[in-house]
């Protein structure tokens, strides 16, 4: 299960690379005049909440899925890969032409700077689960808790890396603010991570 780990912490860093991740924190960290040890705090909070609201549903759906396909749990070890292949294809697509239509970088939601509560805002800016994880946090169910777990800090790894590095090095003035092709692409390119490993763990079973 080393490879759904690995393919985890990929998700986790490419999607959250999408300058709606880390971009509020920016916002809110030029506007409040941070230095940079209180930017790279808002930044951990800012994860914290994306982390947290993923691994509880991941966690949630795997009790019950495991409540429900007790009696198949060998058939959906071996066809969790094919799983896997799909969702990332169809979710590739779906991100896909929903971006279609837009041109250059749009931060989409609320303006950070108008927050009173900065932490507490940036905190529910987080509250919005990677979708794509989740399959992954399921396919790891079959080899165990301590499958389930790696795979979870794996993508915890990933999230950590995107929003404190993208805020660290924009504040820092070694990155521009428009990223259009993460803003737009992001999420095509995580899709095809989780369908590349998909059709792996198809062909090898067990890894």
């Amino acid at each position: 299960m080393i490879w759904v780990a690995l393919s985890a912490g990929f998700v986790g860093l490419v999607h959250s690379l999408a300058p709606g991740h880390w971009l509020p924190v920016v916002l809110m960290a030029k506007a409040r005049r941070w230095d940079l040890r209180q930017a790279v705090s808002g930044a951990l909070v800012a994860a914290a909440g994306h982390i947290a609201i993923s691994v509880v549903l991941a966690v949630g759906g795997i009790e019950i899925a495991a409540h429900l396909v007790e009696s198949v749990e060998a058939r959906v070890e071996r066809y969790s890969g094919a799983a896997l292949l799909v969702f990332g294809l169809a979710y590739s697509l779906w991100a896909f032409f929903r971006h279609s239509g837009c041109h250059g970088h749009t931060h989409h939601g609320p303006d950070p700077r108008r927050s009173r509560s900065p932490y507490l805002f940036l905190l529910s800016l987080g509250f919005s689960p990677c979708i794509a994880a989740l399959p992954l946090f399921a396919a790891a169910a079959p080899g165990g808790a301590w499958a389930v777990a790696a795979t979870m800090a794996a993508f915890a790894g990933g999230v950590l890396l995107a929003l404190v590095g993208s805020t660290v090095l924009v504040s820092l003035g070694f990155m521009r603010l428009d990223h259009p092709v993460f803003e737009h692409y992001g999420d095509v390119i995580t899709g095809l991570g989780v369908a590349a490993i998909g059709a792996f763990l198809f062909l090898h079973p067990g890894h």
